[in-house]
């Protein structure tokens, strides 16, 4: 519900007591300008985690805090700010890059192909940036640029795939086009090994809620079978319950792949 909420001293606003409400108190308190992956909430950028409250303030201004907020001290310049329902935020490429910076390889890699997945930022650009930014954060930016993906259909797949790099199991390709041996296109999957024929597939319960889209699942896991490809299918649940589980599976099989004659280069 609505109410008077206390920036500080003899400073009120109207909002509510969680959300944007607290994110704009959170603002007037401080003097600064909403960052990190909190602009990317109020951008619509998709993100795996819950994002944390931070702003951003210059740094020459007088030290300041917030309950509950991350301070950063920044000297953001005019084409690096806009509004986003009055509130000052930092741009959509400025967030990405600042949630490079800062947060978990996944949190920032997922949040960047989201971005680029909407056309909020291009990959080009961002690469460009990644190349010549010095100085702190720099080589977690790289890193995080490096590993995104804008081929990158969905939080499920970034973070799937975010899990098996930092495993050492970086896929060969993603959004790999499988054709059978007359040439004709059988699918297009997430993420693929084609010297070991190995298949991994992000299995959102999004795009697999309707008949049809059950009974593409069906086709592409025969097709798989029958061109002589290992296929496995990972959800939800297992990415982000049972890690575990899917670093062990996946290595398994390229395992087997591989001790079947294949390897990669062959």
């Amino acid at each position: 519900m609505g109410g008077i909420l206390r920036a500080h001293q003899k400073v009120y606003c109207l909002g509510t007591a969680g959300g944007v409400g607290l994110t704009r108190l959170a603002v007037l308190a401080t003097g600064g300008v909403v960052s990190h992956d909190a602009a990317a909430a109020l951008h619509g950028i998709e993100m795996a985690h819950r994002p944390d409250r931070h702003v951003t303030v210059r740094r020459n201004q007088a030290r300041v805090a917030h309950p509950g907020c991350f301070v950063h001290r920044s000297d953001l310049g005019p084409s690096e700010v806009m509004r986003v329902d009055g509130i000052p935020v930092t741009t959509p490429f400025r967030t990405v890059l600042d949630c490079a910076r800062a947060l978990e390889p996944t949190e920032a890699v997922t949040i960047a192909d989201s971005a680029v997945r909407q056309a909020l930022v291009s990959s080009a650009d961002l690469r460009d940036a990644a190349r010549e930014t010095r100085g702190r954060g720099a080589g977690r930016l790289r890193h995080v640029i490096d590993c995104c993906d804008p081929g990158s259909g969905s939080v499920l797949e970034s973070a799937l795939r975010m899990l098996l790099i930092e495993h050492g199991i970086r896929p060969a390709a993603s959004q790999y086009q499988m054709r059978a041996v007359s040439g004709r296109h059988l699918a297009t999957v997430d993420f693929a090994w084609p010297d070991l024929r190995v298949i991994v597939e992000a299995d959102g319960f999004a795009y697999h809620r309707d008949r049809k889209a059950y009974l593409r699942d069906r086709t592409l896991g025969n097709a798989c079978t029958l061109a002589g490809w290992r296929l496995l299918r990972f959800s939800w649940e297992d990415v982000f319950r049972h890690p575990a589980y899917v670093v062990r599976s996946t290595q398994r099989v390229i395992a087997l792949a591989a001790g079947a004659g294949r390897s990669p280069g062959r």
